[in-house]
């Protein structure tokens, strides 16, 4: 399960979703035929990124006594870049990951084959390629939320549901 974490396998995980998109007719049509809400759950995913990031990069000019020196200011951009890169790309990439599954239960479902999935969270972890995803979007959403929330906790929390209810949504409204 570690050696998801190493760079290079999770690089390779990012260049199999993507190439799956385009090789698998299944996802694909399933991605396609939704690309309304597909879009929506992303936009959702961006939003909830760049708020995160303006939080970092305001919480880290705070940590430096005044007068702020021109590097601190400089530091907090990059780490508000590197929040909202981080953030928005895991989100997504989770996200795109979910879709696969849904997709291919869909496929199997409808030509009759069923298949034996191992339950639980660390099988999860363990098989779906999502151990590093998870680490980011802790990094770079939870943990910048939870900082926001000690200022700003309506927004906070709105966000969080906004993240959590946008999958939610697009399987209620999945036919």
């Amino acid at each position: 399960m570690l050696g998801q974490l190493l760079p290079h396998n999770v690089l390779r995980d990012a260049r199999d979703v993507a190439l799956k998109f385009q090789r698998d007719e299944v996802f694909h049509d399933y991605v396609v035929t939704r690309i309304w809400a597909v879009t929506a759950v992303v936009f959702a995913f961006v939003l909830i990124s760049t708020v995160c990031a303006i939080g970092v990069m305001f919480y880290a000019v705070r940590l430096v006594p005044p007068p702020v020196p021109l590097w601190s200011r400089a530091f907090a951009l990059m780490l508000g870049a590197a929040v909202w890169l981080g953030g928005a790309v895991a989100q997504v990439y989770l996200f795109l990951m979910w879709l696969e599954e849904r997709a291919a239960q869909e496929s199997r479902s409808e030509r009759g084959i069923r298949v034996a999935v191992p339950t639980g969270i660390l099988a999860y972890l363990k098989y779906g390629r999502a151990l590093a995803p998870w680490i980011v979007v802790v990094v770079c959403v939870v943990l910048p939320l939870l900082t926001l929330a000690v200022y700003a906790p309506l927004t906070s929390l709105l966000l969080a549901a906004l993240g959590i209810l946008g999958p939610v949504l697009f399987k209620r409204l999945d036919l």
